[in-house]
């Protein structure tokens, strides 16, 4: 391990995130909003901010960049660098959230930031009107950097890390490795930071058409497109006279944005229908919104729900994209409804898309393992290949496949009980949500930390236990496990 190339690496990324706040600070000044917001009186804590965070970064690329021995970053570095930079970047993104008005405290700074890297969506704010268009748009800023990637970032503007731009790129996005060329990587990530582009502009100026604000199209077009969920108004996409055709238009951007990335930079470049046939995740993601929704709009019908279908899918659509815009209350329909809710938090999205969740394509190999394992049990001899999208799997994936759902069901009884230790005043069902919603990233769960609550309440350990369960759940447990091992450190 060489600590000087990790300390360069993080100094590059806190620069950027400088600059990602300098980018808000003006952004603040030129987007018209009501005469309550006033930008002026955020200056000093958000150049504080920006100048602690410009700093630290400065210091620790000149560090890094002292007496260099080794200049190519290898794989151990690239994966220790995954889980470094997001603490790192986490504690530097909540900055604004102290020094600047609403003055948040430590822990809810930190579950704030956390929950906008991540594009988790859940927040600490009661009021969200209320706060700094300022503070509205670092909010938006950092779901839409977390929903690429700050390491996607950093690859797209490092030249030099050859395959390891590949390992960081694809460890924080969950992209397949197959989808990545290595001697391609940064060409390749320009492309979906491109594409990542164009439709956070397509889905602004659709909004905009649509009836919202220019301030209000610009961070909700952020936070659809990240598939993170914070928005401008305390009740979501329910009120603020947003109506039918805005509803749809943003199930169009979740739908879009729950979709591999690297699917359509495929699709673009060679324009071939048959990779599309052939992208057998994109069809079981659309496949099991398309029932999840029937059933729900049924249920509904059948309890004599008041919620229109328009508002049902937005809510089905919200969910399995991790999004977290809500309308209405799912948390009053019948039970089966909730359960069918849970089920779509914890599938998530596509592989390689902003989504959350243990993601579709999981969900189709562990089906297919327990197929080829139930054959091999009375055919012990036969060989039967793993496939996906019709080609064969990388090896690994089995013992990768295994790790991750094995965690995701560890940290889920284990955070339960614990977060039940932290908030005896809550129930069961709201603590077993919350930490639900944490480790897929979706936002709002049930009971006390329902789609119409917010996460206010908790007392101090439960604020900074959830943030935690959202890196997790982000960067699928095992960029961030790996940093207790032993042999991780060792220098060569």
């Amino acid at each position: 391990m060489n600590p000087r190339i990790l300390s360069r690496s993080i100094g590059i990324l806190l620069l950027l995130l400088a600059g990602a706040m300098g980018a808000c600070l003006l952004l603040g000044f030129w987007l018209p909003v009501s005469t309550d917001h006033n930008p002026e009186a955020e200056v000093s804590g958000w150049l504080t901010s920006l100048a602690a965070t410009a700093t630290t970064g400065a210091a620790l690329f000149l560090v890094g960049r002292r007496h260099e021995q080794q200049q190519i970053m290898i794989r151990k570095e690239a994966i220790a660098m995954v889980g470094i930079s997001w603490i790192a970047c986490s504690f530097f993104a909540s900055l604004p959230y102290q020094i600047c008005p609403p003055h948040l405290a430590f822990d809810r700074a930190l579950f704030e930031s956390v929950s906008g890297l991540t594009t988790t969506g859940a927040t600490v704010f009661a009021e969200i009107e209320s706060l700094p268009k300022t503070i509205l748009l670092w909010r938006s800023v950092t779901q839409w950097l977390g929903g690429m990637g700050i390491l996607g970032m950093f690859v797209l503007v490092l030249s030099g890390i050859g395959a390891n731009g590949k390992t960081l790129f694809g460890t924080e996005s969950s992209t397949h490795s197959t989808d990545l060329s290595v001697a391609n990587v940064r060409q390749t990530t320009r492309s979906l930071w491109f594409f990542y582009f164009a439709l956070t502009g397509i889905a602004a100026l659709g909004m905009g058409l649509l009836g919202m604000t220019p301030f209000q199209a610009i961070n909700h077009a952020l936070t659809a497109t990240s598939t993170g969920g914070f928005g401008t108004e305390n009740d979501s996409i329910a009120g603020a006279g947003f109506g039918p055709p805005l509803k749809v238009w943003i199930i169009v951007i979740m739908l879009f944005s729950g979709v591999s990335f690297p699917l359509y930079i495929a699709l673009i470049k060679r324009r071939e229908f048959r990779i599309l046939k052939q992208h057998e995740e994109t069809w079981y993601y659309l496949g099991l919104l398309l029932i999840a929704s029937i059933a729900l709009i049924v249920i509904n019908a059948t309890a004599h729900g008041g919620e229109s279908t328009v508002n049902i899918v937005f809510n089905a659509v919200s969910i399995m994209t991790s999004t977290g815009f809500v309308v209405g209350d799912y948390d009053s329909w019948p039970l089966i409804g909730g359960e069918i809710i849970v089920i779509l938090m914890v599938i998530g999205g596509c592989s390689g898309s902003t989504a959350g969740g243990l993601k579709v394509s999981r969900l189709i190999l562990w089906l297919r393992l327990m197929r080829i394992e139930l054959i091999r049990a009375f055919r012990p001899k036969l060989v039967l290949p793993l496939k996906l999208n019709g080609g064969p799997v990388p090896e690994g994936t089995r013992g990768q496949l295994l790790v991750v759902l094995t965690m995701a069901g560890f940290f889920f009884f284990a955070g339960t009980l614990l977060l039940q230790l932290f908030e005896p005043d809550k129930s069961l069902l709201g603590c077993s949500s919350a930490v639900i919603t944490s480790l897929c990233n979706t936002g709002p769960g049930f009971a006390e930390f329902g789609p119409t609550k917010n996460f206010t309440s908790l007392s101090t350990p439960g604020a900074l236990m959830l943030p935690c369960l959202m890196v997790l759940g982000r960067l699928e447990y095992i960029a961030v496990l790996v940093l207790f091992s032993k042999r991780l450190w060792r220098r060569y």
